[in-house]
């Protein structure tokens, strides 16, 4: 299929919120000192174009499993993405977030803590 999605395959995520207006996922900025202690590289945030600078926008796809092995991303697959900014990294929750559940941000290490890595493909209703 000409416009399926393959692990490895490179790809910006646009965030759904106000009629798909929430921007792309987008690295942005040093990590915090809380987001550091635990190898934290770049904040991540949205903004309104594909890629901010050079890379911050683009995120190479990887699974952890698929079935069948024919390597094409599925809904309910588990995945990591590394961003390409710089000498790239991987997108991690990192801490809390005030008000929110946890802080985002990337972390050279592929899975420095249970599972802080890993994000399931949903569609956008679940």
């Amino acid at each position: 299929m000409a416009n399926e999605i393959k692990y490895g395959d490179l790809i910006h995520l646009q965030n759904g919120y106000n009629d798909w207006a929430g921007g792309y996922l987008d690295t942005n900025g040093h990590a915090s000192d809380d987001q550091k202690r635990s190898g934290g590289r770049y904040d991540v945030s949205t903004s309104p174009g594909k890629d901010r600078g050079e890379g911050t926008g683009r995120w190479r796809i990887f699974a952890q499993t698929s079935s069948p092995t024919d390597q094409a991303v599925r809904l309910g697959d588990v995945l990591l993405l590394w961003n390409l900014y710089s000498s790239g990294s991987f997108l991690e929750t990192n801490s809390t977030a005030g008000p929110g559940l946890y802080d985002v941000c990337t972390n050279a290490y592929f899975n420095r803590a249970e599972d802080v890595t890993l994000w399931k493909a949903l569609t956008a209703e679940a």
